[in-house]
């Protein structure tokens, strides 16, 4: 069995890797004083004693699990749903609405769940094995367009055939046994089948319920019940702003929660944050760029590397980024370690590949996957340019105009404008214009294909390679390619179950084949969290992949 290092904890680390913390500044550096800073922490001042106060870079897209793909969306409904098991403080899968752990049949292709009899929604109705049928056969409907669909492909039997719309959603291999026994049955045995089933997109949907809302479901926190150990309130998705999470009473293990309120408040300027947590009004705030220096002496600051992978999509129905030259131009002209020591300063590293660092360790010989697959791409200068002359002269043209879309916060606007000032300056003829918008645009953009560069990043939802190299494929991907030789790999890798040292050296290959001859995205830097955390503050659960918990978490007095 592939060693995953699945006992890292991003515990009090940075939240939802860069997507729920605040970031970024356009104050120009200046400092508030305690009266501005009121004026701007609608929400927080109001929290209960016992609240968890935090920011959010980016307002929640939905709440819908069939058509949430990003983790501002995940780590909300990781809090106010729950699936058949959670991760506890160690990272390890327990039972959260199931009674137990499952029974495996002994070809490990037949999984048996038992409910607990104590599991209700919020509005009072038992949680049951129905539940979780509907929202899974939604799940793998194409009429649905789930963004995470693919989770199920290969996976349970019958969702291949059904994705590819050659069986129909009610034959996808789960059955409600009775109320409260719900049989699966895999394709292929899936050593990581039940860290799956502590994601978003594996959680039930109540179907009365989601029929009745309709379109509006998942649009507010009034058109959502809740299973999970706390329920919403004051969120709206076209207002967004804030949202605040309190104890769910009709949660079965509410006396395990020790949070009444976590209060989140979306911001995008640092240094607002900064002094909302120096005036006591936020009990977290991350840091970049020059925030980074300037707090490293105080108590509270915390800094760790975790396992974000941050790149550039490139859309190949775009005809100069469907040049195989420009791509791999554009790739060697950015020169990433520049970026992370000089612009972010925030223990953030260069990146040569897109599974990161410290994510899974070969099976024979222990070495880290980025060991095994190499330095994929680098900054090169002069191979740079002489395959921006190749690729001019293949599309016969002089220039190159192309749009790079990102966020509206300020981090993003900084890594834009290196981006912008380094290729410009460096491939003669290229101009690159600068989009900023919305967090839920920009997913949207890159989910639909109008865009030409987009800013991404990708954090695994479990531990595996597979989970990021398997977004190669010409079924998932989003920079709208198709390489026969790299789907060839994913998919023989994923039918290699069986053997592990097959399977990891099929993956290390699809990845070196996609990045490193094909170009199909430019790897930008790996993650790291420089934040500050009240000492009062315990127990805050963040894993190695996946969105976080405040189940655990605690206000010491």
């Amino acid at each position: 069995m592939i060693r995953i290092n699945k006992k890292i904890q991003l515990m009090l680390g940075l939240f939802s890797v860069g997507l729920l913390a605040a970031c970024g500044n356009s104050n120009g550096g200046k400092s508030l004083d305690s009266a501005e800073a009121n004026e701007v922490s609608t929400g927080i001042e109001s929290a209960s004693s016992e609240a968890l106060r935090l920011t959010a870079s980016a307002d929640i897209p939905t709440m819908d699990i069939i058509a949430a793909t990003d983790l501002v969306s995940f780590t909300a409904m990781n809090n106010a749903f729950e699936g058949l098991y959670t991760l506890d403080l160690n990272g390890e899968v327990v039972p959260a609405s199931a009674e137990n752990m499952p029974e495996v049949s002994a070809d490990g292709l037949v999984y048996t769940f038992t409910i607990r009899d104590d599991a209700t929604w919020s509005n009072g109705e038992q949680v049951t094995s129905a539940d979780y049928v509907y929202a899974w056969r939604k799940m793998v409907d194409p009429a649905m367009a789930a963004g995470y669909s693919y989770m199920y492909d290969g996976l349970i039997k019958n969702a291949t055939e059904i994705l590819a719309g050659e069986m129909d959603p009610a034959e996808l291999a789960v059955e409600a046994i009775s109320e409260k026994v719900l049989k699966v049955t895999l394709a292929q045995p899936a050593p990581y089948f039940l860290d799956l089933l502590s994601m978003p997109f594996f959680f039930p949907q109540n179907q009365a319920y989601v029929e009745e809302q309709g379109d509006s479901y998942g649009s507010g926190s009034d058109t959502l019940i809740y299973n999970g150990p706390f329920i919403m309130t004051d969120w709206n998705q076209a207002k967004g702003g804030s949202w605040t999470f309190s104890k769910n009473d009709s949660y079965w293990g509410k006396e395990q929660i020790a949070l009444n309120q976590v209060v989140v408040q979306v911001m995008k300027e640092t240094a607002t944050a900064i002094n909302l947590y120096e005036a006591d009004q936020l009990d977290y705030a991350a840091l970049s760029g020059e925030y980074v220096a300037a707090n490293k002496a105080n108590e509270d600051y915390h800094s760790q590397m975790n396992t974000t992978s941050n790149f550039i999509e490139m859309n190949q129905e775009i005809p100069a980024l469907a040049n195989e030259n420009i791509r791999e131009a554009l790739t060697k002209s950015l020169d990433t370690a520049n970026y992370t020591e000089n612009v972010l300063k925030n223990g953030s590293v260069p990146i040569y590949g897109y599974v990161p660092n410290g994510l899974a360790t070969n099976p024979v010989t222990g070495s880290d996957f980025r060991e095994d697959a190499g330095d994929l791409t680098s900054y090169n200068l002069e191979e740079a340019q002489t395959a921006w002359e190749k690729g001019l002269g293949e599309l016969g043209v002089e220039t190159i105009s192309l749009e790079l879309m990102t966020t509206d916060s300020e981090d993003s606007k900084k890594f834009a404008e290196f981006f912008q000032s380094q290729l410009q300056g460096n491939l003669p003829g290229l101009t690159i214009t600068i989009r900023q918008v919305p967090f839920n645009v920009k997913q949207d953009s890159l989910r639909n294909g109008s865009f030409q560069l987009g800013t991404a990043n990708w954090i695994a939802d479990f531990a595996d390679p597979v989970n990021y190299v398997e977004r190669f494929h010409s079924d998932i991907n989003r920079g709208n390619y198709a390489f026969e030789d790299v789907d060839t790999l994913i998919e023989t890798a994923k039918a290699a179950y069986d053997d592990e040292e097959v399977r990891w050296d099929l993956l290390v290959e699809a990845e070196q084949v996609a990045i490193g001859e094909h170009y199909v995205q430019i790897p930008t830097y790996q993650s790291a969290g420089a934040y500050l955390l009240k000492d009062h503050v315990k127990d805050l659960y963040i894993p190695v992949f996946g969105p976080d918990s405040y189940r655990y978490a605690s206000i010491e007095e």
